[in-house]
């Protein structure tokens, strides 16, 4: 048994080593087929504009040759009517009076009035036939040219249709090769599980994998949830496994392979254990960023005062002090997490086209936007109320999908949208009628998650264009640098301008709070990544959606009080909120599973050209 254990473990190895060099190759080949699409559509657009300009051009030679042609015939015309009016008139005068015209040719020759009558009409006769027969010329001319016109049209919409026909089925090679079949997990190089897509949606944003895990783990993010695969083709599109570039195996392979990628039940509880940390993990974050705002007993016993209340300044202090902590801890991470993440940054910040860079950094100022909000609206709402004004994200998600993706919201999701908003109001009237009735500022707070919940909707729609050319890790490295740089040039400049941070109470509490973030986003960024990977990103995010939920009773446990009590009505709203969220991501896996039987009817594609 020992000789066969090291058998299969050196055949592993081999493998595996075998494995990570057929996916760098395909790597290297996804790349450049990738640029090669860029190209033709490059080519293409130029062939456009050159063609236009042609037509242009030719339409002006045209015209002008038509003038000139005209004007050639206008003088070849009456140079032959003259010399055919004066062959006439010699043969008429000599006809007529031959003596005459022998003294006198032309100035004695003076027909009778009849006869020049005759000759006029006959003259006028043969202007009219000369006449009509250049028309005749003129109309065909125009009728060749008008056909010639209209065969340069039909081959342009020729090629125009041939061209989008092959960049149509370049895409389609590529996502079908890419994209593993829905429903399965398979580990790629990097420990990464990739799940069935669904382009273009982002209904349930999901958040790729682990990487938005740690970014939203931050604070209070209901997208510690990574609902549905909005984000998992682009990502996984940019990182395929190396099965899927390969030639379709025969059916018993393919059976053997599913079967080696099923988790089993112990990966399945392993990985709701860690999902399960994850959320807990980002609920704590949200109860310590409201202790560090507005104070509280711990536990009911312990008193803890308020360390920095959490104005504008103040938060931005706060989120620096937690990226200090976080960025360069993610930096030695994600080299583990995924190898190649020093290419990507190398590749991202040496490429001409700028806007993959300029998507990620817009998509780290949306999340620096949300965080900063989020921090002020807890510290004045207390985190459940935060957290659960903050999920009202897919109200703006949903129908920016629709807008951007065409991905018509279907009935569920109108009723889904309908119980969100509901649960927010539920949630947020309380709190806003007892704080007007008391003088309180909690109105400010209700308002600031409000706006916290659209940059963060914002930062999802960013995310989803970004992750299609940069893989999750190296966009979460990316976005969080992006925030430590944000925080630290408003501080630099808010210092000369009098926004200055406000004193903490006690220094040292601060610093032990913003380190106590810091880890917490980055453990639930590891136990969401290997959550993620044994039980699913779907299965995943129904787990994470209890977010509101945890961070509300965590709150109330760990620091009971005015800001974190919740009346009767704000727990049904904080419960509609979740459950909305909840059947969004039920919703995502009911579709993807349904997208697994359609493709499992389909003969399996090659990967050959037809």
């Amino acid at each position: 048994m020992r000789i066969l254990g090291h058998d299969l473990e050196t055949l592993r190895h081999q493998i595996s080593g075998y494995l990570s060099e057929d996916i760098a190759h395909l790597q290297a080949k996804k790349q450049r087929l990738m640029a090669d699409i860029e190209a033709l559509e490059g080519d293409f657009e130029t062939l456009q504009a050159q063609h236009q300009q042609l037509q242009t051009t030719y339409a002006e030679g045209l015209s002008q040759q038509q003038i000139a042609q005209q004007q050639a015939w206008a003088k070849r015309l009456a140079i032959a009517l003259a010399t055919h009016l004066q062959g006439r008139l010699e043969t008429a005068l000599t006809n007529a009076h031959p003596n005459a015209l022998q003294a006198a040719p032309y100035e004695a020759a003076i027909p009778p009035l009849a006869s020049a009558s005759q000759r006029l009409a006959a003259l006028d006769a043969t202007l009219q036939s000369t006449l009509a027969s250049l028309q005749h010329d003129l109309t065909s001319y125009q009728s060749n040219i008008s056909q010639q016109l209209n065969r340069m049209q039909s081959v342009e919409q020729q090629g125009e249709a041939i061209l989008e026909a092959l960049v149509a089925r370049l895409s389609q090679q590529l996502q079908s090769q890419m994209v593993p079949p829905p429903g399965t997990t398979v580990p790629s190089q990097n420990g990464y599980s990739t799940l069935p897509p669904k382009p273009g949606s982002l209904a349930e944003p999901a958040l790729p994998l682990s990487p938005y895990r740690g970014t939203q783990f931050d604070p209070g993010y209901p997208g510690s949830t990574p609902r549905g695969d909005a984000s998992l083709p682009q990502g996984t599109a940019q990182h395929p496994p190396a099965t899927l570039l390969r030639s379709q195996p025969n059916p018993a392979e393919t059976a053997s392979s599913e079967t080696s990628r099923r988790p089993t039940p112990t990966d399945l509880q392993l990985g709701l254990l860690m999902v399960v940390l994850s959320t807990l993990a980002l609920s704590l974050h949200n109860v310590i960023v409201g202790v560090i705002g507005y104070g509280g007993q711990l536990l009911g016993r312990i008193p803890i005062a308020e360390v920095l209340p959490l104005t504008i300044p103040n938060s931005l202090l706060l989120l620096w002090l937690r990226m200090v902590v976080v960025v360069p801890l993610l930096a030695l991470v994600a080299p583990r997490l995924y190898p190649n993440v020093g290419n990507d940054l190398r590749q991202i910040f040496h490429r001409e086209q700028r806007r993959p860079l300029i998507q990620v950094i817009a998509s780290g100022f949306f999340l620096f936007l949300s965080q900063v909000l989020i921090y002020k609206a807890i510290a004045d709402v207390g985190p459940g109320v935060a957290v659960t004004l903050l999920f009202m994200y897919p109200l703006i998600t949903v129908p920016l999908a629709w807008f951007l993706f065409g991905d018509r919201p279907t009935p569920l999701r109108l009723v889904v949208m309908f119980a969100i908003t509901m649960g927010i109001v539920f949630t947020a009237l309380p709190r806003i009628y007892t704080d007007l009735s008391g003088n309180g500022v909690s109105l400010w707070g209700v308002g600031a998650a409000l706006l916290a919940s659209v940059a963060f909707s914002l930062f999802l729609i960013a995310m989803q264009l970004c992750f299609k050319r940069l893989h999750p890790v190296s966009a979460s490295l990316l976005q969080f640098s992006t925030i430590f740089i944000l925080t630290s040039v408003i501080l630099i400049v808010g210092s000369f301008v009098g926004l200055d941070p406000g004193e903490p109470t006690r220094p040292l509490g601060l610093y032990i709070g913003a380190g106590l973030l810091g880890l917490l986003t980055l453990l639930g960024y590891l136990f969401n990544n290997y959550g993620v990977k044994l039980l699913g990103a779907s299965q995943a995010s129904i787990v994470a959606a209890s977010g509101p939920v945890a961070t509300a009773i965590l709150a109330y446990l760990i620091t009971p009080g005015e800001k974190s009590a919740l009346l009767f009505i704000q727990w049904m709203g904080v419960i509609l909120v979740t459950l909305g969220v909840i059947s969004l991501s039920l919703e995502r896996l009911a579709s993807q599973r349904r997208q697994a039987k359609r493709r499992s009817a389909v003969p399996p594609n090659t990967g050959q050209w037809p």
